[in-house]
């Protein structure tokens, strides 16, 4: 298992994990680093590169194909493929974090993907959106779980008519393949299936306030090193067994200038200098 923890409210709290609905099942597993902007020292660009729509351009972009074109010419087409670029990220958590921007997201995901066509890249380049882990309702077990309704308007998701098993009765040792199942049963429950899921932020932090126990180095530690090998053992989820769920490590570095607790500020792998706050430990079991 990944980390036994003896409440899952626990686990919930400190973890961070945004489902990025995208991704063909077939493709070879892979764990990527997603990367945060509030250092106080940040690596020069050179060094890192980042392929996201920032949330405060999601309304121009949802309500101008245009302006999604520009975007995908300056940020993309210019580097690529000088740049290994593999998807885009339109905004973070939209849904939850600037619902105003809601009813465009739908339109600003199309308009990126047109953009990409009409630059021969679509194929290449998968274009998705994280989408928080709060918008699952009664996510255990997983097989009750549902999307919020009051986000269906902008879910459009298409029906698949297929059979539900409302009655699995399966085994969960870690809390990130409850989640991931809770994502699919989620999408089930709405009669989408098929629909593969790539976990864009999924992580543990290092250090937290008095109150955060369970924010330790070797909680962090264990659950990052066993999530690299889940994920590269292709293991999949009860309700998948055997489709791997690539995965995203939030995050690389300590995010020193973060605000909120400082939980927030300790789910990096590094800190801002570069230096490890700890070291992976990639071999063994899960």
């Amino acid at each position: 298992m990944f980390l036994k923890i003896e409440s899952m409210a626990e686990v919930f709290i400190l973890m961070l994990l945004a489902v990025f609905v995208v991704a063909a099942a077939d493709e070879a597993p892979f764990v990527g680093v997603n990367i945060g902007t509030d250092l106080s020292d940040m690596p020069h660009p050179t060094q890192v590169v980042m392929v996201s729509v920032p949330n405060e351009q999601i309304l121009g972009i949802g309500q101008s194909n245009s302006t999604a074109a520009n975007w995908v010419s300056h940020n993309v087409v210019a580097h690529y493929p000088a740049t290994n670029i593999t998807a885009i990220s339109v905004g973070s958590e939209v849904l939850t974090a600037l619902p105003n921007a809601a009813p465009v997201l739908v339109n600003a995901l199309k308009f990126v993907h047109s953009a990409l066509v009409a630059s021969n890249l679509d194929r290449q380049i998968k274009v998705s959106t994280p989408i928080s882990s709060s918008i699952i309702l009664d996510s255990f077990p997983p097989s009750q779980a549902f999307f919020n309704r009051s986000w269906n308007p902008v879910l459009p998701l298409a029906p698949n008519k297929e059979a539900v098993d409302a009655n699995t009765l399966v085994h969960y040792s870690n809390v990130f393949d409850a989640m991931v199942d809770a994502a699919y049963f989620a999408m089930a429950f709405l009669n989408c299936t098929n629909i593969p899921v790539l976990v864009t932020e999924s992580g543990w932090p290092s250090k937290g306030d008095s109150n955060e126990p369970d924010a330790t180095i070797e909680n962090a530690n264990t659950y990052n090193s066993n999530l690299i090998r889940h994920v590269l053992n292709k293991t999949g989820t009860p309700k998948h067994p055997g489709i791997a769920v690539s995965t995203y490590i939030y995050e690389l570095y300590n995010e020193d200038m973060k605000p909120g607790p400082v939980s927030e500020k300790n789910w990096g792998l590094f800190n801002a200098n570069g230096e490890p706050v700890y070291i992976l430990h990639l071999t063994g079991s899960d």
